[in-house]
């Protein structure tokens, strides 16, 4: 594994709002901020690199956009970054919590390319954002110039667990919109129990692995 020297985090600060009749939601302090924490702890732990934001997700949604611009911009200082990773909800067309969709997609995309390295990693550890020609695709696609240098998008094509989900894509791929399954072929039950273990964080790790590393850690 190559460990990321310098990350930006970004997760929800609050619970989603419950909807009427409906019990509370417990999405950010019960996933959200754990799996940002597990990840900081393991990467500041190798001597690296971890700016975390945790945005107000009852902000308007350009405000909450802005203030994770902002944020990124801030916290490159005169390192760009190697990964950029979310924590939060995610649908097709975007990333529900922090209020970017198809729409704002450059937006995000450009400042990736204005602080992020050309092998940066963009991991979107929420629902569905990686469904074949969603929004981890479209990304991809956005940061196109650098496909040969080693940048990758990394989504859930379905809805579960934050980080431990284990149905996990990777972009650009010779696959299109459907994206290269990260699961090494032949190793779903090792996958599965590897992506499930929350403490150990091997989903942490897992989208800075080669594919060598994959099939051997499995």
């Amino acid at each position: 594994m190559t460990p990321p020297e310098k990350s930006f985090v970004f997760a929800p600060m609050h619970n989603m709002r419950p909807k009427e009749n409906e019990p509370p939601q417990n999405d950010a302090i019960g996933a959200f901020h754990p799996g940002m924490s597990i990840y900081k702890k393991m990467y500041e732990g190798m001597g690296k690199q971890v700016v975390t934001f945790k945005f107000d997700n009852y902000a308007p949604a350009k405000q909450r956009r802005q203030s994770i611009l902002d944020k990124m911009q801030q916290g490159a200082g005169s390192q760009w970054y190697d990964a950029i990773i979310y924590f939060g909800h995610g649908w097709k067309g975007g990333l529900a919590s922090a209020g970017f969709d198809n729409a704002s997609r450059g937006d995000l995309t450009d400042a990736i390319w204005y602080y992020g390295q050309p092998w940066v990693k963009v991991v979107l550890f929420a629902c569905s954002c990686a469904t074949p020609g969603g929004y981890a695709y479209k990304m991809a696609q956005d940061l196109n110039c650098w496909a040969n240098e080693g940048m990758e998008v990394l989504g859930h094509p379905s809805v579960g667990h934050s980080f431990t989900n284990p149905q996990v894509r990777r972009y650009p791929s010779n696959q299109g919109e459907t994206g290269e399954t990260v699961c090494p072929d032949g190793r779903v039950q090792g996958w599965l129990k590897k992506m499930r273990d929350e403490r150990a964080g091997f989903w942490a790790q897992m989208p800075f692995m080669t594919r060598e590393e994959l099939a051997a850690a499995v």
